[in-house]
């Protein structure tokens, strides 16, 4: 039996646009403050379109310019989640127990920060909880998002529960507001490769995926998707390689080494949620070390993003990024219709089951040795153009 070689159009296509953000954060950050050694600029990838490398560019350019408006929090993150982990919170329903956690650990901003700008928030010894990066995805990169999402519409689940019936939240009806013509009201969890609940092994791929549709679907959204994961380089380098070494150690010994060849991200999973609220909650998959996205797009004008540990709200308009640890903060958004929203995430099942060493927190301090002694410069200085030639 031969062995499985990647799709270029996939997992390497991700690899290489996340390889190129990284060298590109790095050069510019140190123009940008006049570092005496900057690393060399990289090379325009042979191939592209000049769309994906204005896309690159311009998400780094905001990558950047979020460094400096830095906010730091008097708690320290760390000892924050160990109270948390022994407060057993669950999935945050326990609304008595989480005010205790707010009052034990009072949010910065009281009343609630409004934020409408790309921002970083950490703690005092510089640990990052948070990115926030308003519209980093362009609207003609929405719009393949959009594509991708009607392709896998008739996929979508629709059995949800009403008011008084067991069940999670997240299909109780009283969330979801009604079909519109923009999109369907649903959900869908994609994985090219997971567990099933209550099972370690073998990992599995979404049916949807092994599917005519599904190869489409990763098809149309390949270059957002692969921009995503060069983001997740910059905002924790050292989550993106422990994805990058889990996915390589399933597509080498794994029975879902073609789905994952086609996988556009490093992310383990995509939940795809349509026209739905957000009550206040904690995402149980993860590390607290980890961080998750969230990305929200379509025709509205803000969707609010709210993170209670903090005390901000996120204005959250179309194409924005939101990162943070989603077992770490209890998080909620409004209600907003049309609007598809996309949760990007790992398990922490996957990495445990491969053995493969867990990401650390991330810190401000790992991007100081790119940081020169003009770090006032980087919104004033910031290169506009590359000039790369396609």
């Amino acid at each position: 039996m031969s062995t499985y070689i990647p799709d270029i159009n996939g997992d390497q296509h991700s690899s290489d646009v996340a390889a190129f953000m990284q060298k590109l954060f790095k050069y510019q950050l140190a123009v940008s403050t006049l570092h005496p050694s900057p690393p060399q600029a990289p090379d325009c990838p042979s191939g592209w379109s000049r769309e994906l490398l204005d896309v690159c560019t311009n998400a780094v350019r905001m990558l950047i310019i979020a460094l400096p408006t830095s906010s730091t929090f008097s708690w320290d993150f760390a000892e924050y989640c160990r109270d948390c982990k022994r407060s057993s919170l669950g999935c945050g329903g326990n609304i008595q127990r989480e005010e205790e956690i707010l009052r034990r650990w009072p949010p910065q901003y009281s009343p609630t920060a409004h934020v409408d700008e790309p921002r970083v928030f950490a703690d005092p010894s510089g640990r990052i909880i948070t990115w926030i990066l308003p519209s980093i995805i362009p609207p003609h990169y929405q719009d393949k998002l959009y594509q991708a999402v009607c392709i896998l519409e008739p996929s979508f689940t629709k059995k949800f529960h009403g008011n008084g019936e067991r069940g999670s939240w997240r299909t109780d009806s009283a969330y979801f507001d009604p079909d519109n013509d923009y999109i369907s009201t649903g959900l869908a969890n994609l994985s090219a490769a997971w567990y099933m609940a209550g099972h370690k092994s073998p990992p599995y791929t979404t049916p949807f995926l092994q599917r005519s549709e599904g190869h489409k679907f990763v098809s149309v959204a390949r270059d957002p998707f692969a921009v995503v994961s060069g983001i997740l380089a910059i905002t924790h380098p050292q989550q993106y390689e422990m994805a990058k070494e889990m996915k390589d150690s399933m597509i080498t010994s794994g029975n879902c080494a073609e789905a994952l060849g086609r996988w556009p991200t490093v992310f383990t999973a995509i939940s795809v949620i349509t026209n739905r609220e957000s009550p206040f909650h904690r995402d149980l998959h993860e590390s607290w070390k980890w961080f998750d996205f969230l990305l929200s797009f379509g025709p509205y004008k803000h969707a609010p993003l709210y993170l209670a540990n903090l005390g901000i709200r996120v204005n959250n308009p179309p194409g924005t990024i939101c990162i943070f640890g989603g077992r770490a903060l209890w998080h909620g958004v409004r209600r907003v219709s049309p609007r598809v929203t996309l949760a990007l995430y790992m398990r922490k099942n996957i990495q445990k089951e491969l053995g493969i060493q867990s990401a650390s927190w991330m810190t401000q301090q790992e991007y100081s040795n790119y940081i020169g002694p003009q770090r006032h410069n980087l919104r004033r200085h910031m290169p506009t153009n590359m000039n790369f030639v396609v």
